[in-house]
């Protein structure tokens, strides 16, 4: 791949990188404040109480999934850094630029991860 290329997807990846670092900051938050109070809520109708507690699910399961993510684009960064970036871990051929450009992190080719999907049925 070439300098400018990967300098691209280095900045791409950067770019994503913190700004789901700052995603994760307002949930992270959000989810201790929550669990702060013990999960108590004060509302005053059990339907508003139901909705504070929906929220704050859907809270924690958005967090797990950003810090997922988060380290996804980590490990590409990481890879673009010793030279390994673009290359499917699995056959080692490049992958297409188009897949890079849907899927920056992606470690493995369309075939590949194809094959491996069916595997995981």
């Amino acid at each position: 791949m070439r300098a400018r290329d990967l300098e691209k997807f280095r900045k791409r990846l950067t770019e994503e990188r913190d700004r789901i670092k700052d995603s994760i900051k307002e949930h992270e938050a959000h989810v201790r404040q929550y669990d702060e109070i013990g999960g108590r809520v004060h509302s005053n109708h059990m339907a508003d109480q139901g909705t504070d507690e929906f929220r704050h699910e859907q809270a924690v399961k958005l967090l797990q999934s950003e810090n997922r993510y988060l380290y996804r684009i980590e490990d590409a960064l990481q890879r673009i850094e010793d030279g390994t970036y673009g290359k499917c871990e699995l056959c080692g051929e490049a992958i297409a630029a188009p897949r890079l450009e849907a899927i920056p992190y992606t470690r493995m080719c369309i075939e590949c991860a194809e094959k491996e999907d069916a595997k995981r049925g």
